[in-house]
């Protein structure tokens, strides 16, 4: 369905197309909305090369593939009907700490006090086995986003070894 005139006015459009501020913690309603509507891809804070997890790294052909297959997916369903397919996806929210929390203050600072809601999805299929290692070259890529206001899907970083917020190890104590 296409708005008119009648729906909104000329300055509504640069309301809801703005990038949202850094220091801007989304509200429960603004949530709520950004998880229950298909997603609008941003390109607003993408890591171009501050940080070890930007998006001129070389990317593998499926990873290339992969990418623009979770850009479709995030972009024509919302987030909470992926969540009945996150283990597939490896859609999980992120905290931010560790690699995260490093990088994040490396580009943007600000973003680290607002508590943003940020999620990564693997850039594998679901039968993808192996574990990240940059020093033997095993890649296991995730993307990073952050959710805005109005469903906005701000891309962030590309971890092709899954650094960033790696899988913890199982306590092996038996």
């Amino acid at each position: 369905m296409k708005l008119t005139a009648v729906d909104l006015e000329h300055e509504d459009y640069y309301t809801i197309n703005r990038r949202d501020p850094l220091k801007y913690s989304l509200t429960k309603d603004d949530s709520r909305l950004s998880h229950s509507v298909h997603g609008v891809i941003k390109y607003d804070y993408i890591d171009l090369g501050k940080t070890d997890y930007h998006f001129k790294q070389a990317f593998e052909q499926q990873e290339i593939s992969m990418y623009f297959e979770r850009m479709n997916l995030l972009s024509t369903t919302t987030i909470d009907n992926l969540s009945s397919r996150a283990n597939d996806l490896h859609l999980r929210r992120s905290d931010i700490k560790g690699n995260l929390k490093k990088a994040v203050l490396q580009i943007y600072p600000e973003m680290a006090q607002s508590n943003p809601i940020i999620y990564h999805i693997a850039l594998h299929d679901k039968n993808h086995k192996e574990k990240g290692d940059r020093n033997k070259g095993t890649r296991c890529p995730r993307l990073y986003f952050m959710l805005g206001t109005n469903g906005h899907i701000y891309i962030l970083f590309f971890d092709p070894y899954h650094e960033l917020n790696p899988m913890i190890k199982a306590d092996s104590r038996d």
